[in-house]
């Protein structure tokens, strides 16, 4: 049986107060099945020094290990590195903040920087053969601005997405955090909309990601062709 490892990143700053948490774990409890492997990372419970941008200086000194995370022993940005690259399907989940993803989101992203530019500089790419999605909850009615900035990042970091390929919910404009509480556990459909983007991501990795007549992962990467 081929078993799926599926990675949850969690970056609300609220870490496992936060609302956007509660959906990303309700989606990842309703995954079910002996095939399946879970992980969810909060990112707020972490050691996450900011991105230095060693690019900025000279493209190739951007590589994995991230030189952050060789030089300093209490940056815990490995832990996410090791997540994404053993899992077969990677999630991110990220409250919208003033039209856009969350501080602790970029940080993330920056730092992945370093997977990116291992296809994109070094022509060696780390990142296949993995199926990504996004969970985005919020009040500022600007989930499909994020869900652009994420699905461009996902692509670029070399992450397959399927249809449908992030869900979003947003609140009432007064930021009432309790009573989206209260809205979210009161109201199954709210759950659904992430529970499916779980499931369709899962389904999606198990019909792409392995060949049905031999049952073998399949294997595939594409080297970028970006002039550096």
């Amino acid at each position: 049986m081929n078993k799926i490892k599926v990675l949850g990143i969690c970056a609300s700053a609220r870490g496992r107060q936060s609302n956007t948490y509660y959906l990303t774990k309700a989606a990842f409890d309703a995954l079910e099945g002996d095939d399946l492997e879970k992980e969810i990372i909060i990112a707020s419970e972490l050691n996450l020094r900011p991105c230095e941008h060693h690019y900025s200086i000279n493209a190739k000194m951007c590589i994995h290990p991230c030189l952050i995370t060789q030089m300093d022993g209490n940056d815990e940005m490995k832990k996410i590195y090791d997540g994404i690259l053993s899992s077969d399907v990677v999630i991110f989940s990220t409250p919208i903040y003033w039209n856009n993803h969350s501080q602790l989101m970029q940080l993330i992203m920056e730092r992945l920087t370093s997977l990116e530019n291992m296809n994109s500089t070094h022509k060696k790419p780390v990142i296949k053969n993995k199926v990504g999605a996004m969970m985005i909850l919020g009040h500022e009615d600007g989930y499909q601005h994020v869900a652009g900035n994420l699905m461009n990042f996902a692509t670029e970091l070399g992450l397959i997405l399927p249809p449908q390929a992030y869900g979003a919910w947003v609140g009432e404009s007064d930021e009432d955090t309790d009573r989206d509480r209260q809205r979210i556990t009161g109201d199954e459909r709210i759950k659904n909309i992430f529970v499916d983007v779980a499931k369709n991501a899962v389904e999606f990795s198990k019909k792409v990601m392995f060949c049905p007549k031999c049952g073998q992962k399949n294997d595939y990467q594409h080297v970028s062709s970006k002039i550096i």
